[in-house]
């Protein structure tokens, strides 16, 4: 009995893991083509797709249009996925991403990650890497090494935060009072 759910749930997942691939592709290319986008948008228009999967498309699409470039259009599957799992962290961690690359909403990145950082991510220390780096944007440089310290602490083994918090230094000034 076990083993008959088990194999009609591969059954069912297999179909759901096919309309997703195309989306899936795109955000893993480097840099997606029209095309992959193209193959994301159709699959992501047919009707019928369980929330959970659209909720793994959307995300997927706004991660490749963030290294296609298509910023504006990031932040709008963002708001979808949002829309649809407002407690899905990596959602407004996401969009916080894709506006920290939009000259003048770097204020705006660092509240979306900040409100995903809240909501608890499965990566903290990706999240506060991708703070750090809007705090950096938006000029607040204790902030943006905090955060990269942050970022280090969170995931010891990752070396990038650890290389970034290279390029700061502290200096220690001694304040004179009248």
């Amino acid at each position: 009995m076990i083993a008959a759910l088990l194999l009609l749930a591969a059954a069912t997942a297999a179909p759901e893991e096919a309309v997703a691939r195309p989306c899936r592709e795109a955000a893993d290319a480097s840099r997606p083509s029209r095309g992959q986008l193209a193959r994301c948008d159709r699959a992501i228009g047919q009707p019928g797709i369980a929330p959970p999967v659209r909720l793994a498309m959307l995300m997927n699409r706004g991660a490749a249009r963030v290294k296609a470039g298509q910023l504006a259009q990031a932040v709008a599957d963002f708001d979808l996925a949002i829309q649809a799992a407002p407690g899905f962290a990596e959602a407004w961690i996401n969009k916080g991403i894709a506006c920290s690359r939009i000259p003048g909403r770097a204020a705006e990145a660092i509240a979306l990650i900040s409100h995903g950082l809240e909501i608890g991510p499965k990566s903290p220390a990706r999240a506060y890497y991708a703070r750090a780096q809007a705090h950096e944007v938006a000029g607040n440089l204790k902030a943006a090494m905090e955060d990269f310290a942050a970022a280090a602490r969170a995931d010891p083994d990752w070396a990038a935060p650890a290389e970034e918090l290279k390029r700061f230094k502290v200096e220690r000034r001694r304040v004179l009072r009248a």
